[in-house]
């Protein structure tokens, strides 16, 4: 639809950035850069309204019109440097590209407001440890416990979420993959409450080519260009400790083959680690699996 939106959303490390930059290359796009949810440091968190994750149902009047402001790329709030071609983003008939980890848990609100249509990428719950791991991060599980608490007592979720543990009271990749779950779980859950959604395996299209590429953006109606194609030779948008030539302090590295991304986590995490990574998220990752858009159909 023309100057229909665009959000691209999934986990925090999932190659949202990567795959929005994609998107960014067709005709007609533009986008934003910064998340318009995020609720860390300086950034926007939805005019100022969200202290953490939330899995917004009822958006305020300050929240709507904040939201529709960033999805018709006249917020200049929520432009940042990894954006494209921002000064398009407000003309008649630009498509805005929105890239927000935090509105996986919210999308029937966003999309129902913004008229959007939702892209939800994941990787391999071991990936998104190996680079939480390099960024220093840890999975925010103190905040994301009493989302599942209030979903659970407004009966959201259809396919119950599991209780998060308390910090320390797990090891590194049980509570990765605790966290990893109970997010993808809650977008599954809210999946059939958001028209067009589409689910991407990162792997796939970091992995698929130029086809996988032209079958994506064939999706969302938009035009596949030879800035598409150099796009999908760069690295989506991760960065881990297995390439010395990139500064361990850098958010997004745009210079890897998306292939080797993809896979590169495996040699960075000991057997165990994945063992117990893969039994903490492997529902999930089925359910994932099922509800995935094909790539390699023609």
């Amino acid at each position: 639809m023309a100057g229909e939106p665009i959000l691209v959303s999934g986990m925090p490390r999932s190659g949202n950035t990567w795959l929005a930059r994609l998107l960014a290359t067709a005709t007609g796009t533009a986008l934003t850069g910064r998340e318009p949810m995020n609720p860390r440091g300086r950034q926007y968190a939805l005019a100022h309204t969200l202290p953490g994750w939330a899995s917004v149902q009822t958006l305020t009047r300050r929240q709507s019109r904040a939201l529709r402001s960033c999805y018709r790329g006249l917020n200049p709030m929520v432009y940042s440097r990894y954006g494209r071609r921002q000064w398009a983003a407000p003309l008649p008939g630009t498509r805005t590209i929105v890239k927000d980890p935090f509105a996986m848990l919210s999308l029937p609100a966003v999309v129902g407001a913004t008229g959007a249509r939702a892209v939800l990428v994941y990787r391999h719950p071991g990936a998104a440890l190996t680079s939480y791991r390099r960024m220093g991060w840890q999975p925010d599980l103190e905040e994301l416990q009493p989302v599942i608490e209030e979903r659970r007592r407004l009966g959201l979720d259809p396919v119950a979420i599991t209780d998060l543990p308390g910090v320390g009271e797990a090891s590194e990749p049980l509570a990765m993959g605790l966290f990893w779950a109970a997010l993808y779980r809650i977008a599954l859950n809210d999946a059939a409450r958001v028209p067009g959604l589409i689910v991407v395996s990162h792997p796939e299209i970091a992995g698929g080519g130029i086809a996988a590429g032209r079958r994506l953006l064939g999706e969302l109606d938009l035009t596949f260009t030879a800035e598409s194609a150099a796009e999908l030779a760069r690295e989506p948008g991760i960065v881990d400790a297995s390439v010395s030539r990139v500064e361990s302090s850098n958010l997004h590295n745009f210079d890897r083959d998306p292939g080797q991304v993809a896979s590169s986590w495996r040699r960075l995490l000991e057997p165990s680690e994945v063992e117990e990574i893969e039994s903490a998220t492997r529902q999930v990752r089925t359910d994932l699996e099922a509800a995935r858009y094909d790539l390699s159909r023609s």
